[in-house]
């Protein structure tokens, strides 16, 4: 009767952890969002002297003329993304947005200097985002399949002649490294990955001990289940490391100085693990994602100055 009591008790406990932790990380986390987020980060407190230029950028983007394409995901998913042509192309990048934002949001500060420099433009919803289906994220774990898929219909549109860029913000940077664990087209010549973790479970402990104040064990055992079990995916399956460790694609690494809730470390960390021509461009100031907006004109020439060196023909 004891151990049958003993039992009771166990199972109870592990029944109310796992409810909590899946109303307040899995929830939160994993799921598709609710609601789309804003083109324009409005309530941003330290953007709040940029949001007249950020609505400009949006506008501007907005005024474009834009072709929406879709592609089929390797394991069935509809694909959307928006199209911007230029006039006489020196290739295509491809931008890939973070967690639970948007391309129009994340690389509006942007589009109009590398359109007006020559460059298509691919702004994909990532799965689970927008008008791409999907019910879970997985932080890149499936979404660097994705990424490469979208390479194939660049290529297969534009011919393999033009040189392809991979440009990630947040976990969009962190879907582009990671897909340069995969096989890649030759014409994919270079990488910006702006501000990117290192893996889905260091991403995940790192919020849940610095913005929500829990413990990291035994949170992310529970953590680690419930994405295996009911997202299909686990926390730990891969990371940025496995990619980099053989990569031969330049990558140009980016990050706020004062990155907390993707710490900068991460992205010195990429850096240092990746065996292909880098370089790194750490902005001071700035918090996580803003780096274009807090420094520009940095941003701006070191970019630039990447792609001409290793992705224009």
């Amino acid at each position: 009767m004891i151990l049958l009591w003993i039992f009771a008790a166990l199972f109870t406990v592990f029944a109310v952890c796992s409810i909590l932790v899946y109303l307040n990380l899995f929830r939160p986390n994993i799921l598709r969002a609710a609601k789309t987020a804003d083109d324009v980060p409005e309530k941003d407190g330290q953007l709040a002297q940029y949001l007249p230029e950020l609505r400009r950028c949006v506008a501007w983007y907005k005024e474009q003329q834009k072709e929406t394409v879709q592609i089929t995901s390797y394991d069935g998913l509809r694909l959307s993304a928006e199209y911007l042509p230029a006039v006489t192309p020196r290739g295509t990048i491809i931008c890939m947005h973070g967690f639970h934002s948007s391309a129009v949001r994340d690389f509006s500060p942007v589009v109009r200097f590398l359109h007006e420099n020559g460059w298509n433009l691919l702004l994909p919803s990532q799965r689970s985002h927008g008008k791409s289906e999907g019910r879970y994220l997985t932080f890149g774990v499936r979404e660097r399949y994705d990424c490469r898929s979208w390479v194939t219909f660049i290529n297969g549109r534009n011919g393999t002649g033009l040189p392809v860029v991979l440009y990630g913000v947040s976990m969009g940077c962190a879907t582009v490294v990671m897909s340069l664990g995969l096989e890649q087209p030759v014409n994919v010549k270079a990488v910006v990955a702006d501000c990117g973790f290192t893996s889905p479970y260091e991403e995940i402990a790192n919020v849940l001990k610095n913005y929500n104040h829990l413990p990291v064990h035994p949170v992310m055992l529970f953590a680690r289940m419930q994405t295996r079990v009911i997202a299909g995916f686990g926390l730990k399956e891969y990371s940025t490391f496995d990619a980099l460790r053989n990569n031969k694609i330049p990558v140009l690494f980016i990050h706020g100085g004062r990155d907390k809730f993707v710490p900068t470390e991460m992205s010195r960390r990429n850096y240092e693990a990746c065996t292909a021509p880098k370089d790194l461009l750490i902005v001071e100031h700035a918090e996580h994602a803003v780096s274009s907006i807090l420094d520009t004109a940095e941003y701006e020439k070191k970019t630039a100055g990447f792609l001409e060196k290793y992705a224009v023909r």
